[in-house]
């Protein structure tokens, strides 16, 4: 009998192994890239629990989903509980959507824009191809817009209003642009700022992305108003980054349940989610959904109640 034990209690320590850096804080580029996804890890670990339990290894069974369990609770402690509703009688709607620099669906893009009819729209990977689209294309549903091509397509950026926009002004943090300005919804001016952060493929745009974070949430924390942030953000929702950026600015995340974006190819279970809308206290979000379109990101449009002045 003591072989079986001593190749269960082997087992055990090569399943806590990895636990271990997918429970300790992502302060580290390594740890980051590798708890990016976090969720699919929980589910290897449920469904090893399931497969223990049918083959009568309880022990391995109690370890696989007691990790499961911590991984689920480091997933969702970020992630609020509910929607954040009754703050007002004017309503909002909210898309942000990667468009993919190299994709050349732009009437289907535009069209389906249409269809969903938000009062406000961020885009990133504006090529300067799809600025001229998105211009052209959604000029009359859209009159009120910001549109920023760059040499390097996968860092233009747009936004596009149904109302007003006011103060609008292009900004370079970290060798990236950025939208900053306001929307007048009705009598209610609210500060925006559209961003896309460096995907932290290497070191180096790691720490780009990290520093770019640290701009926004400095620029953030000294505007006062309600804000709407909202983008592809290049990170999951438990990265201590994230969570920092969220606290400091004490912004709220719409995302009330995964909602995982990229990649859009990919099944459900094989998504992260990495683009956010982010809004201020005084503003309500009734819902957040993300929506196909075309590109390699899913979109998320969210609609708001504002508290009215």
């Amino acid at each position: 009998m003591r072989q079986p034990k001593n190749k269960e209690r082997a087992l055990a320590a090569v399943l806590l192994l990895p636990a271990l850096l997918l429970l300790i804080p992502t302060y580290t580029f390594t740890l980051t890239l590798f708890q990016s996804f976090l969720f699919q890890a929980m589910l290897v670990y449920g469904l090893l629990s399931i497969l223990w339990i049918i083959r009568h290894h309880y022990r391995l069974a109690g370890i696989n989903f007691s990790i499961y369990l911590l991984v689920l609770i480091k997933i969702n402690s970020p992630i609020g509980l509910g929607y954040q509703i009754n703050q007002g009688k004017e309503q909002m709607t909210v898309l942000q959507f990667n468009v993919l620099a190299t994709n050349q669906a732009y009437e289907s893009t535009i069209d389906r824009v249409i269809q969903l009819s938000p009062d406000f729209v961020s885009f990133q990977e504006v090529s300067a191809e799809w600025a001229t689209e998105l211009k052209k294309g959604l000029a009359i549903d859209y009159p009120f817009s910001k549109v920023v091509s760059n040499d390097d397509a996968s860092q233009g950026i747009a936004v596009f209003s149904k109302h007003p926009l006011i103060d609008t002004e292009i900004v370079e943090w970290a060798g990236t642009t950025n939208i900053i300005g306001k929307v007048k919804m009705h009598e209610e001016e609210i500060n925006f700022l559209a961003l896309h952060t460096r995907s932290p493929t290497t070191r180096l745009k790691w720490n780009s992305r990290n520093e770019h974070l640290n701009i926004a949430k400095k620029y953030i924390s000294e505007k006062k108003g309600e804000f709407l942030v909202l983008g592809d953000f290049n990170t999951v929702p438990w990265d201590n980054r994230l969570k920092n950026f969220k606290s400091t600015t004490e912004l709220q995340d719409s995302r009330k349940k995964l909602t995982p974006t990229f990649p859009a190819w990919n099944p459900y279970l094989a998504q992260i989610p990495i683009d956010y809308i982010f809004h201020s206290k005084g503003i309500g979000c009734r819902s957040l959904d993300s929506v196909k379109i075309t590109s390699d990101h899913l979109a998320i449009m969210g609609t708001y109640e504002l508290k009215g002045m």
